[in-house]
């Protein structure tokens, strides 16, 4: 799906209003704080395919915050790539400041809060994926969050003429090819972040955050294994299953409960994906940690409260590009 959405097409008095209800309709909820209220222009493009939207955003510039408040509003969780096109736009989260010149790009995070403070004149292509499906591709991805990668040279530069060249594809009524193309840009996506070093990853806040993201990186590696469980967990990140414990239960949860989830989630995106459409429903169940279907079948229907089969059936149909927010 192809949308446009210009301030130019609403009369002066309306365009703040209007911008804010754009950009919190196509993103997550966001508190929009425009530079020059006079003089409001912008505009976004978003193309989506499958589970990924590319946007092209230009305007006059000014702040996006998104705050806790936001975040507990929140139905699903995101990351976010910013490929810098024109000026300059500075990316705030976890404490780290970022500047973005024409071809750099850094990713951050739906699920804790960030700021984006944008120069007049700016033009950027934004990426956005479900949190699940890029982990599932690189596990480690929280871990660089908000650092810049260098678009002027090396695989930086390769990466961000990638997503260029991409960003410029038009949703075709061949949904399979579609949905390769999405596959691409979630791969460049990965790649983007996989070219920055993670070597400062010790600066964390705490050790306990550095072993909860440790911990969560394991389980996207291994939640297919049927065998995984919080005693394996423990084991793969090096801390007692009494410590881990201690460790999720800073954030309400407990390991079991994340592996359920990841298991859970993973079974539902394949669920949809047309890809996938030769998979019966408990070849889907298996092979995301499953060992038993009636059991998956259960969980399933207490977490999405219908049966895994009807939901294929209703779910699976062809991409409306539904708002990618709140």
């Amino acid at each position: 799906m192809l949308a446009r959405y210009d301030t130019a097409l609403v009369p002066p008095q309306d365009r703040v209003a209007y911008w804010h209800d754009v950009v919190c309709a196509n993103y997550v909820q966001l508190e929009c704080e425009i530079a020059d209220t006079s003089d409001v222009r912008g505009a976004i493009e978003i193309r989506r395919l499958a589970n990924v939207s590319v946007s092209e955003i230009s305007g006059t510039g000014g702040k996006v915050r998104r705050r806790a408040r936001d975040i507990r509003r929140a139905t699903e969780d995101f990351f976010l790539l910013s490929l810098q096109l024109e000026q300059v736009t500075t990316v705030s989260q976890r404490g780290e400041i970022t500047t973005l010149r024409p071809g750099d790009m850094a990713a951050y995070s739906s699920t804790e809060p960030y700021e984006l403070s944008m120069a007049s004149g700016f033009r950027q292509i934004v990426l956005q994926i479900p949190k699940a499906s890029l982990l599932l591709r690189m596990p480690d991805a929280e871990l660089a969050l908000g650092r810049r990668i260098d678009g002027s040279t090396g695989a930086g530069h390769l990466i961000g003429q990638s997503i260029m060249q991409f960003g410029k594809y038009t949703p075709a009524p061949n949904d399979l090819l579609n949905d390769h193309v999405a596959d691409i840009l979630a791969s460049l996506f990965s790649a983007a972040l996989s070219s920055t070093s993670t070597t400062g990853a010790s600066e964390l806040s705490s050790s306990t955050q550095l072993v909860l993201l440790r911990a969560k990186s394991a389980i996207r590696r291994h939640f297919r294994e049927a065998q995984f469980d919080r005693v394996a967990l423990a084991e793969a990140v090096g801390v007692s299953v009494r410590r881990l414990n201690e460790i999720f239960a800073t954030q309400a949860t407990s390991a079991s409960d994340v592996i359920r989830e990841t298991r859970l989630q993973m079974a539902a995106d394949e669920l949809t994906d047309r890809r996938k459409a030769g998979l019966t429903v408990s070849d889907i169940a298996l092979r995301n940690g499953f060992s038993s279907f009636s059991h998956f079948s259960t969980l399933f229907r207490k977490r999405f409260h219908t049966s895994p089969r009807d939901w294929r059936q209703t779910k699976s149909q062809p991409h409306r590009g539904s708002a990618a927010g709140d």
